[in-house]
C-alpha cells in the first residue's frame, strides 16, 4: 500500500456539505497540502455524531456503537493527516511511533475521530478507500494495550478495537499534525 499521491485538501464549507453537519471557520484556508497529506478541517465531531451524518449514514457501519462511552474528540481546526504513515507496515506500536518520529516533531499519531473525518468525507466525495483495504492505528489507548484502529470495510467506515501492539502486515499508524 501506499500513501496518496496527490495532495488533498478539504475546507470548512466542503466538509459541512459531505457530512451534513453545520460547521464555521473563519481560519484561512491552507494554499496546499504536502504530497501525500491530506489536509481536512475537522469540527469537533464525536465518531457518534459523524455515524449520524448525511455521509455517516450511508459509509459508516451503522451497528458500531461500542465507541460512544468513550466521546473521543480533538480541537476543531484543520489537520495535516497521513492515512497511512509511510513505511508503519507491520511494526510494533513502539516501531511506528519511531517512525513517525523521523518525519518531524510535529507529527502525532492521528486522533481517530479526525482519522474518521478524513476517510469519511473523503470516501463520501471520491468512493476510493485511502487506506486501501488495510487498516491504521489511531492515538487513543483502549483497555488491554489494544488501539482503536480505522479501516474501510465493504464501503463503509470501521471503528474497530482488539488490535494489539504486535506487528500485523495489515496495520499501519496513522498520523495528524494540527495547523496552526
Amino acid at each position: 500500500m501506499t500513501s496518496v499521491l496527490n495532495p488533498i485538501v478539504y475546507d470548512p464549507r466542503t466538509v459541512s456539505h459531505i457530512l451534513g453537519i453545520p460547521c464555521e471557520c473563519s481560519d484561512p484556508v491552507p494554499q496546499q497540502a504536502k504530497d501525500g497529506e491530506i489536509v481536512v478541517y475537522y469540527g469537533g465531531w464525536d465518531l457518534q455524531q459523524q455515524r449520524a451524518s448525511t455521509a455517516g449514514k450511508q459509509r459508516m457501519w451503522q451497528d458500531q456503537d461500542w465507541y460512544e462511552k468513550y466521546g473521543w474528540k480533538a480541537d476543531p481546526g484543520y489537520y495535516r493527516l497521513l492515512l497511512p504513515v509511510p513505511h508503519s507496515n507491520g511494526q510494533f506500536w513502539s516501531e511506528q511511533l519511531r517512525q513517525l518520529a523521523a518525519l518531524g516533531s510535529a507529527w502525532q499519531p492521528a486522533p481517530v475521530c479526525v482519522a474518521a473525518t478524513a476517510l469519511l468525507v473523503h470516501l463520501t466525495e471520491t468512493g476510493n478507500d485511502l487506506l486501501t483495504s488495510d487498516w491504521c492505528r489511531c492515538a487513543e489507548p483502549l483497555p488491554d494495550e489494544y488501539r482503536v484502529v480505522l479501516a474501510v470495510i465493504r464501503g463503509r467506515v470501521s471503528v474497530g478495537y482488539g488490535w494489539d501492539d504486535r506487528r500485523y502486515d495489515s496495520l499501519w499508524l496513522s498520523s495528524a499534525c494540527r495547523k496552526s
